[in-house]
């Protein structure tokens, strides 16, 4: 980014990149109109692309296939047509209310059937005369519960419209929650608010270019350049045939934000050469020749933080990062194509309209950064441990209704009906069929559980010792088909809560002791699978994010040392952004902290690199050490301030007014990140550079060696 011509330049110098940018540079500007329209005519495709791409809403389906539970779930839908399940709980009604009721639901396309207290018992039987164990799945003081079980999975379009078509014919006192009436609150929710997470990025993002440059104009530019590479990037997603509503909230904000740094560096870099060339034309080739490597550079580095997500275990790591680095990718295309095309179609336009920069100089902050350089290091460093142990210790959720805000009636009702109920959270094991007198066995184990509620199965419902082929058809393919029987344990606690992992691992140890084959899923037992990811994620993402970044640092500066000092001021940045939430008390995504891990890595250490770049020129020319210093962070200190403000700008505004916890949570931490970032790089790295001086020389190829140093 900006001034960072140093990258990679010993091995692309060698093939050749720079006259291929010189030659490809003239072409472009030559064929500008055509550049143009080409673009424009790619936008057609890209935005039916964007319609056309699902998004999903489940969480829990982007676990690893190899997982029990995962396995388990694909055998359920399979064998005995278990998806989507809703509950709906109706007070103060009369039996045949409830009866017809349940006859309406039941006629909604999508419905597969509704379970009720009337497919095991005659409801002109008084309610105290039925089974006390049916009677305590079903009723709770004057209300009763119906299980809604869909045709389709809890996120699919069929489950959607049955969920809002059901939404119509209940009344208001009803209670109407589960994981479907959730996702389909998550899906409205998002939808609405996507338009204006753009509008508030755009708006100030403009207003900070604007601020920070000579013209109102040349901003408009940027936002178009980089609006056509967004509107490409979601475009294309249509190959991935859908995207988490995840990265579909924060994917074209985060791409607005972080590739903002390349149009404004070709932007600069074109003011200076117009001041060598009378010809305008031969500026811009002469700005994106020059700019190309750099921005190049500066592009991998960000994408090398996307890329890591991509081996996370979890799938929405690899769906979050294929869709950025791809965005960083369209952007970088766009910065060497259409934007020098429009820079050249409105610069009389532009010229007209200059005024001064509002955005002061840092000659006066950088004597006072100089000055108490070592107070600001002392700092650092004393924040530096107790955030590391803090971030390692966050608390996090993992249920999808935690994503949801606190006044939204799904997660309202949802919490209501587990509170009355206490047993909507179910876990179900699957065995092989014929082991009824093992699984009576089983499920007493189970049942001892104080997590435990309630086991339905068939061997509870019919006495093990009648024959097969006295039971009921109907009634033994509700539990038995394919050469597998299951069973529900429906649990008292949520599906996150620490002593439903403890039952859930449990279960899974008893029935592993008892049958060779076996599967425990269900969302409690997924979301237990979930939270062991997490570690093992933010390990993968950790070592390969820094590995790529210290490999592209250390090539570009052809130094041992520089790629560690960078990556660790960065990394320190991360810690105390992380360990905030640890300090308020509050918890967080299981996602956030690899998600922020990387991005925050990847897209902020380009602020180290310009300052690194800027300090080997300086260094070269000053003897004084600490004046090399002061005027670096003088010549860098606008650029960064303007980038990290932009990265800002698209994403605190957007977690002011999120409603989705996960969107909001995400981009307030990672424009909080760009602040602190850019904080420790000019009160933190000025100090490592001083005091490892020696350590960088011996180990930089043609690193400055000043007569003096005058640290």
């Amino acid at each position: 980014m900006f001034n960072t011509g140093v990258y990679i330049r010993f091995f692309m110098y060698m093939a050749g990149v720079d006259i291929i940018m010189v030659a490809f540079s003239r072409f472009v500007v030559r064929h500008r109109k055509a550049v143009l329209v080409l673009f424009l005519i790619l936008l057609i495709p890209s935005v039916l692309g964007i319609f056309l791409t699902r998004q999903n809403y489940d969480i829990l389906s982007y676990m690893p296939e190899y997982l029990n539970s995962r396995q388990g779930e694909e055998i359920l839908e399979e064998n005995f047509n278990l998806s989507g399940q809703a509950f709906l709980v109706v007070k103060d009604r009369e039996m045949w209310e409830v009866k017809d009721i349940k006859s309406r639901i039941e006629a909604v396309d999508g419905v597969k059937e509704v379970v009720w207290i009337d497919d095991f018992g005659d409801i002109a039987v008084p309610v105290w005369f039925m089974d006390a164990e049916i009677r305590k799945n079903f009723f709770s003081g004057s209300s009763t519960i119906l299980q809604i079980q869909f045709d389709d999975n809890a996120r699919s379009e069929s489950t959607m419209r049955a969920v809002n078509e059901i939404r119509k014919m209940i009344d208001e006192d009803m209670l109407f929650g589960g994981e479907p009436v959730i996702m389909n609150d998550l899906q409205v929710i998002t939808s609405k608010e996507m338009v204006y997470y753009m509008i508030i990025a755009v708006v100030s993002i403009y207003l900070i270019l604007s601020a920070s440059m000579t013209s109102f104009i040349e901003p408009l530019l940027f936002l178009v350049s980089i609006g056509i590479a967004i509107l490409l990037n979601m475009g294309t997603n249509v190959i991935k045939g859908e995207i988490s509503f995840i990265t579909a909230s924060i994917a074209a904000v985060m791409q607005l934000g972080v590739s903002m740094d390349y149009s404004i560096f070709l932007l600069h870099r074109f003011e200076e050469e117009r001041q060598k060339h009378a010809n305008i034309d031969e500026a811009m080739v002469a700005a994106m020749s020059r700019t190309g490597v750099a921005v190049m550079g500066s592009a991998l580095t960000t994408i090398a933080g996307f890329v890591a997500l991509m081996f996370m275990k979890n799938g929405i790591g690899r769906d979050l990062g294929i869709v950025l680095a791809k965005g960083i990718t369209f952007s970088l295309l766009m910065n060497i194509t259409v934007l020098p095309c429009l820079i050249l179609r409105f610069s009389k336009y532009a010229d007209r309209h200059r005024h001064r920069p509002m955005i002061p100089t840092f000659r006066w902050a950088s004597q006072w950064m100089v000055r108490f350089r070592w107070v600001f290091l002392i700092l650092i460093m004393v924040l530096a441990l107790p955030s590391f142990l803090a971030q390692r210790n966050l608390n996090y959720y993992y249920s999808i209704e935690h994503y949801l805000p606190e006044n939204s009636r799904a997660a309202g009702d949802t919490d209501m009906i587990r509170e009355s109920f206490m047993n909507t959270e179910v876990v179900y094991v699957l065995i092989p069929d014929g082991g009824a007198i093992k699984e009576k066995e089983l499920i007493g184990r189970i049942e001892a559980m104080d997590a435990v509620d309630s086991v339905m199965a068939l061997s509870t419902q019919v006495d093990t010792a009648i024959p097969d082929s006295f039971i009921p058809d109907d009634v033994k393919e509700r539990y038995a088909q394919g050469g597998y029987r299951y069973f529900e344990v429906r649990l008292r606690t949520p599906s996150d809560d620490p002593q439903t992992f403890e039952t859930v691992d449990y279960i899974r140890e008893v029935t592993g002791k008892m049958f060779d084959e076996y599967y425990v899923t269900g969302s409690p037992a997924l979301t237990r699978d979930l939270a062991g990811l997490v570690d093992a994620d933010n390990r993968t993402v950790s070592v390969i994010s820094i590995g790529l970044i210290l490999l592209i640092v250390g090539l570009s500066f052809m130094s041992l040392s520089i790629p560690f000092m960078l990556v660790l001021v960065i990394e320190m940045a991360v810690w105390i952004n992380l360990s905030i939430p640890y300090f308020q008390g509050v918890t967080v995504s299981s996602m956030t902290p690899m998600i922020i891990g990387a991005i925050q890595l990847g897209a902020t250490v380009d602020y180290a690199i310009l300052f690194t770049s800027r300090y080997r020129e300086n260094r070269e020319r000053i003897d004084n050490g600490l004046e090399a210093i002061r005027q670096t962070i003088e010549d860098t200190g606008r650029s960064v301030l303007t980038s990290a403000l932009t990265m800002i700008a698209a994403t605190l505004g957007i977690a002011m007014i999120a409603s989705i916890k996960a969107t909001g949570e995400l981009t307030m931490m990672i424009g909080r990140g760009a602040a602190i970032s850019m904080a420790l790089i000019f009160l933190g790295l000025p100090s490592v550079f001083l005091i490892f001086d020696k350590l960088i020389v011996w180990t930089t190829k043609n690193w400055a060696r000043p007569e003096r140093s005058g640290q």
